[in-house]
């Protein structure tokens, strides 16, 4: 009987430590590029996983060899157990980093930091003036 390819290997024998947690569809602005007009439609919030069974399935992930877990969305600040999703994927043995529009990140820097959380990407719209132009002005 064949040996069946590892957990974390790819079909062409490179080993993966890292993991994108997708928290959330949702959105807290409305980009042309992943939005459009008429919407989408939105996963119903019951077939969500909870905080709880994102912390199981990133420690099996753990358990198996990865190192690294980026939280990701839609826009996972705007996720309302945010908090309590870091805290508990920052008791695992990872660099746990976010991927963010920044526009509430402000309400998130101290639990953050208590969290371990070093890096954050922050996707911009656009640095375009022309396009950057064409968000609300309360998001300028």
């Amino acid at each position: 009987m064949e040996n069946p390819t590892p957990i974390l290997q790819d079909t062409f024998g490179r080993n993966h430590a890292y993991l994108r947690i997708s928290l959330i569809e949702r959105c807290n602005l409305r980009c042309s590029y992943c939005m459009p007009e008429d919407g989408i439609p939105l996963t119903p919030k019951i077939n969500l996983m909870t905080s709880d069974e994102i912390y199981e399935i990133a420690s099996v992930f753990v358990k198996n060899g990865i190192n690294k877990i980026r939280l990701t969305g839609g826009e996972p600040l705007v996720r309302k157990d945010f908090t309590t999703i870091v805290e508990k994927l920052a008791s695992l043995p990872i660099e746990l980093s976010l991927t963010t529009n920044g526009i509430l990140i402000d309400n998130y820097i101290a639990v953050l930091k208590v969290n371990g959380v070093q890096k954050i990407n922050l996707s911009l719209d656009s640095l375009n003036p022309e396009n950057l132009s064409k968000l609300p002005e309360e998001i300028i």
